[in-house]
Formats: structure tokens, C-alpha cells, sequence
């Protein structure tokens, strides 16, 4: 009798994100979003991407969004890995193609608060693409 085994299912707290040619460190990506208009079918768009992490004395994110404020073309594309654990392999792979930052912000001050300081970059961009993995040596 076949057996009939189930595919293990994956969590979403182990990824990474390259930016361009960066690998960048993020706390929450997404959600990755395709969407039809009920209106009319043939309109197909994607929903912007947000990616949040501990703010750093970095600027990079920062003025990447300020290129596009300044009129600058740069598009960049974005990866983004899922991991089957922390430092594990590749399980889920997506690429956005064009992505650009449409909103950046920065952390709430709370004088009462010990949270850490975040910022948040939202990126827009031309294709989602689910990329195909190498097949693994057994599978």
C-alpha cells in the first residue's frame, strides 16, 4: 500500500531578505498579496509589501526612499527566502521585480514605554514571482 505522507508545513518566523544584492536584517515581511478587481477582471495588481525592523544608525533605508522623493529611478529587486529553521535551508523563495519604496516610517516615541525603536519601509512593485527551487537530491 503507497504511503500517502503528508508535505511538512512551514513557519513563517525563520526568513531572509536580500535587497538588490544585500541581505538585509527584517523582524515582519508582507503579507505578499496578489489581487483581481471585482469591477473588472482584467485589472490585476499587487498589494504593497511592508518590511519592519529595529531601527539602527543606518540610513539606508531611509535614503533609498528618499531617491524616489527626489525623483530618482531606482528600482531595485527584492528577494525573500523562507527557511525550514533558523540558518536552515531554502523551503519557499519569491522575488519582486521593480520594487520601490513607496513609504518609509519611522518609530513612536512613548516616554513610558521600553519598546524598541522600529521603521518600516512599504515597497511597491511591477511582478511577484514565486521562484522555482533546485529539487532537492531524493525528492
Amino acid at each position: 500500500m503507497p504511503s500517502h505522507e503528508l508535505p511538512p508545513l512551514h513557519g513563517t518566523s525563520h526568513f531572509r531578505v536580500i535587497v538588490g544584492r544585500r541581505e538585509i536584517g527584517f523582524s515582519e515581511v508582507g503579507p505578499l498579496s496578489s489581487v483581481t478587481e471585482l469591477a473588472d477582471e482584467r485589472v490585476h495588481r499587487f498589494a504593497t509589501v511592508v518590511l519592519r525592523r529595529a531601527l539602527t544608525q543606518s540610513p539606508e533605508l531611509y535614503e533609498w526612499r528618499r531617491k524616489i522623493v527626489a525623483g530618482k529611478k531606482d528600482t531595485r529587486p527584492v528577494t525573500i527566502h523562507q527557511l525550514a529553521s533558523a540558518g536552515g535551508e531554502i523551503v519557499n523563495s519569491w522575488r519582486l521585480d521593480g520594487a520601490w519604496p513607496v513609504r518609509w516610517s519611522g518609530p513612536s516615541f512613548d516616554a513610558a514605554g521600553n519598546d524598541v525603536a522600529m521603521e518600516e519601509l512599504e515597497l511597491a512593485y511591477d511582478e511577484l514571482v514565486w521562484l522555482e527551487l533546485p529539487q532537492t537530491k531524493g525528492a
